[in-house]
């Protein structure tokens, strides 16, 4: 066995990854079944897992989600406008069993134009006392600055910035609301350090957007890629910090 397995066996039975995709992504589809494979090589504990979608086709998610194995993955909703038109309670898709609800403001972005229904939406995560992840970063509508009202307005609720971009606005968003945090996944090492610098290294959460880094780097091996991640950030932030981050956080918020 090599090192890099041995090290990263040592903590993979007690990581959890907030950010997890199955679908198309661009020219490339993760199928829910390479999904299970690659975790299963992995061994890590629980898997926040969502489509990739910018167009809604819930009974085919429903599908899917209910053919994963449930003692690892956790589902989330990926809510996109049409289907808060259809039902505004969102109850019709109760049977998902959903942990967290998820708005993709740059993959769909007239979400930019309808505050209220990102109200409605966060009104029925208050109700479900499930946490609210939204996208940050690539165009203003979906920058991390433009949800700080929503947090700042429901501070009962859990609000997760995806990727937490741009970073300057995360920390904004961070330092004023008790009730906000963000993800790492495709967050630079530096970034991370501005947050601990910060005093707020509790309000991470570890995420991969794990397969579609494929997409970006097609050479990678893509579990020795996540395992190296993971060895990365135990070195640069240490055992204590990254456990906060991909174990307590993930059951204190997700898992509640």
């Amino acid at each position: 066995m090599s090192s890099l397995n041995k090290n990263f066996e040592r903590f993979a039975s007690k990581i959890c990854d907030c950010h997890v995709h199955y679908g198309q992504f661009r020219d490339n589809y993760y199928d829910s079944e390479e999904i299970i494979r690659w975790f299963d090589e992995l061994g890590i504990d629980k898997v926040g897992i969502m489509p990739i979608s910018r167009e809604s086709d819930f009974p085919e998610d429903q599908k899917i989600m209910a053919s994963l194995p449930k003692e690892r993955f956790v589902p989330y909703l990926w809510v996109n406008p049409e289907m808060v038109d259809t039902d505004s309670t969102l109850k019709i898709y109760d049977s998902l069993n959903y942990k967290v609800i998820k708005i993709h403001a740059y993959a769909r972005k007239e979400w930019d134009a309808m505050p209220d229904k990102i109200r409605t939406v966060i009104q029925v995560a208050s109700i479900k006392g499930v946490p609210v992840m939204f996208h940050t970063g690539g165009w203003r509508g979906s920058n991390a600055i433009q949800f700080y009202k929503f947090c700042r307005e429901f501070p009962d609720v859990t609000f997760i910035l995806a990727h937490g971009k741009p970073i300057s606005q995360s920390l904004t968003v961070l330092k004023g609301a008790k009730n906000a945090y963000v993800d790492n996944s495709f967050m630079d090492i530096e970034s991370m350090k501005m947050i601990c610098d910060a005093g707020l290294s509790d309000r991470i959460l570890f995420g991969t957007d794990f397969p579609i880094m494929e997409t970006f780097w097609p050479e990678i091996s893509l579990t020795d890629w996540y395992k190296n991640h993971v060895m990365e950030l135990i070195e640069t932030f240490g055992e204590k910090n990254f456990m906060v981050w991909a174990n307590e956080n993930f059951y204190k918020l997700i898992m509640k």
